[in-house]
């Protein structure tokens, strides 16, 4: 690859905050509100701050290993091939549960102003027509996704300045504080559902060790950019946070897009579809690039990490790999039918979780001990803060996975006895090549 193809620090930190700044904050501050009271702010700040040690145990284990594929490559590396075939396919399910999140996202928000939307036909209808799309191939994407970067921080940047002047201290002593969410939560129960809400808002920095191979000096740049990121990403939410309830107060429960409402605060009625219009957009550009990696991830696992049957990674014609955006596409329509925003919201932190566990506890086998175990605590609060429904699907997913790796282990072993006989019949040839000259 040439260096000057390569992303650049500047590039891998404006690729974090896009992949990791989406609809988390838009969408779901009304519901941390609901659920800890202004002590989402602490939460959002304790949960930022458990990112952060955990971006530093992926930090560790990028110095060592600086090609592409992320938390599936450590776990291979360290602990062998079952560990990291689960792990694979739990890196390539992250994205497809993300596709299915971001595409109810945005459902949820265009509901805002069109509350009649039927949203289950249209999200089918979103997800596949971008299977179908992707099958083709795409030049837009890059372009796109550098379109969306740029509206997401303008849009950032346009709320904190303009809706800024609407917060009142009177919104940070009202009755809907921890203490009146207790009778409802039970207290640091609601504070709990709080910081494992807030972690989806950070899900996507998993992502960048993935394309550690696309930047230059990836054991050096990755971690420091990763850490720039993170700090970036924590205080932009905290200051849209400490906005949504200055501004709205205990109204923030009432509305389906907070920040939305606050903007109407300051320019009337038509601030409601401006901003909502903002949202789906930045939130469209994920989607779109969600649709286009994800298959590569799991193409990459049969071609590149042989973990699964050969045939997913076969491309067409048009340069991308059938089988893997087919999957991608019955699988993101199947667990986007499977709950609601909230629940797949959920969903994606438990596949966080998982990967999440895997790399601590690579690096407590690396000796990495103090990341490693700091973070492998971090994480085991996560297990307090899930659903029935999203333990007992994530649980179910896991086992089904451990059910498939043994077929998958049966199809790659006939794979390496053909590959055997193929190389003996190759030798065959040049020996007769030999002999006839």
């Amino acid at each position: 690859m040439k260096e000057n193809k390569l992303l650049s620090p500047a590039a891998i930190f404006l690729l974090g905050v896009n992949s990791i700044i989406g609809s988390g904050i838009f969408l779901l501050s009304g519901k941390i509100y609901e659920d800890a009271g202004i002590w989402s702010l602490l939460a959002i700040l304790c949960a930022g701050l458990s990112i952060f040690v955990i971006a530093f145990a992926y930090a560790n284990m990028s110095k060592i290993y600086s090609k592409n594929g992320g938390a599936f490559v450590y776990a291979k590396e360290t602990f062998g091939r079952f560990p990291g075939f689960i792990v694979g396919m739990v890196t390539w399910l992250l994205g497809t549960v993300t596709l299915a999140t971001e595409v109810s996202a945005l459902l949820t928000a265009m509901k805002m102003i069109l509350p009649n939307l039927n949203s289950l036909l249209i999200g089918i209808i979103i997800i596949l027509a971008l299977g179908i799309i992707s099958y083709f191939g795409s030049s837009i994407i890059a372009g796109l996704d550098n379109l969306t970067s740029f509206v997401k921080i303008v849009l950032v940047l346009v709320f904190i300045f303009t809706c800024l002047w609407l917060v009142r201290g009177l919104n940070f002593s009202s009755p809907n504080l921890l203490t009146a969410s207790s009778a409802n939560l039970g207290g640091f129960k609601g504070f709990l559902s709080a910081y494992g809400t807030v972690f989806f808002f950070f899900t996507g920095f998993s992502f960048l060790p993935v394309n550690a191979e696309k930047m230059k000096n990836p054991a050096k740049n990755l971690p420091k950019m990763m850490s720039l990121v993170m700090l970036t990403c924590l205080a932009v939410y905290l200051i849209i946070q400490t906005i949504t309830i200055g501004a709205l107060g205990p109204e923030l429960t009432k509305t389906l897009v907070p920040a939305a409402t606050a903007f109407s605060k300051i320019v009337g009625s038509i601030g409601i579809p401006l901003f909502v219009v903002g949202i789906c957009f930045s939130i469209f550009g994920v989607i779109v690039a969600t649709t286009f990696n994800t298959p590569t991830i799991l193409a990459s696992l049969a071609q590149a990490h042989e973990d699964m049957p050969m045939f997913v990674s076969k491309n067409n014609r048009f340069g991308t790999p059938t089988w893997a955006i087919i999957l991608t596409t019955v699988c993101g329509i199947a667990l986007f039918l499977s709950g609601n925003y909230v629940f797949l919201s959920g969903l994606t932190v438990f596949m966080s979780f998982v990967q999440y566990l895997s790399t601590e506890l690579a690096n407590i086998k690396k000796k990495f001990l103090l990341i490693g175990i700091g973070s492998v605590l971090f994480s085991l609060v996560l297990l307090t803060s899930f659903t029935l429904s999203v333990l007992i699907l994530g649980l179910g997913i896991l086992i089904l996975l451990v059910m498939i790796y043994f077929v998958v282990k049966l199809d790659d072993d006939e794979r390496e006895k053909w590959l055997k006989e193929h190389q003996e019949k190759s030798k065959g040839a040049d020996v007769n090549t030999v002999k006839r000259l």
